[in-house]
């Protein structure tokens, strides 16, 4: 277990958060914009939804909070995984490329979550302003789909941290 890669565990969350953040802002925009305020409402008449709009900016706050929260293991585990790599291959290889940007576009989306958590945890409701919408679904949300992408073309393509401790494996049969 000490030699199973750690980072592939700890990402799940963030990346469903940031993405529940991200739907949940847009939502909101559109249930209180005038000219899609009507639709949002029809819809969720239609599909018999319970929730407020009014409660969708706390939803997001805590989706937010959430993503924060869970960023700090997905963060660490990562860097512990790839400075080996760096150390042994330098940015000269691909792998190490793609394993920086991967963290770069990931650091954005935290930041971003982070941006969004700071500016709107004293405004009554939680809601958010139109930054903060941008910066949950045009920014974090794409930033955070394309890094998990990279993550997983890292392991499949390249096999980072495939493999690990198959020799203890074969020692103990």
């Amino acid at each position: 277990m000490a030699n199973h890669p750690k980072h592939p565990a700890t990402v799940h969350f963030p990346i469903t958060f940031i993405t529940l953040t991200g739907a949940l802002d847009v939502l909101y925009l559109a249930s209180t914009h005038p000219t899609t305020a009507g639709l949002v409402a029809s819809a969720s008449k239609t599909l018999d939804v319970q929730l407020s709009p009014s409660m969708i900016p706390q939803l997001s706050y805590y989706t937010t909070l959430l993503t924060l929260i869970t960023a700090v293991p997905a963060v660490l585990s990562g860097a512990i995984e790839l400075m080996p790599l760096i150390k042994r291959n330098g940015f000269g290889s691909r792998k190490a490329q793609i394993g920086v940007l991967h963290a770069m576009l990931n650091d954005v989306g935290v930041f971003g979550s982070a941006y969004n958590w700071w500016t709107r945890r004293t405004v009554v409701g939680f809601e958010p302003s139109g930054t903060n919408v941008l910066i949950s679904s045009v920014l974090a949300l794409p930033t955070c789909l394309f890094a998990a992408y990279l993550g997983g073309a890292l392991v499949y393509t390249y096999g980072m941290g495939v493999g690990r401790g198959r020799n203890k494996v074969k020692k103990a049969q």
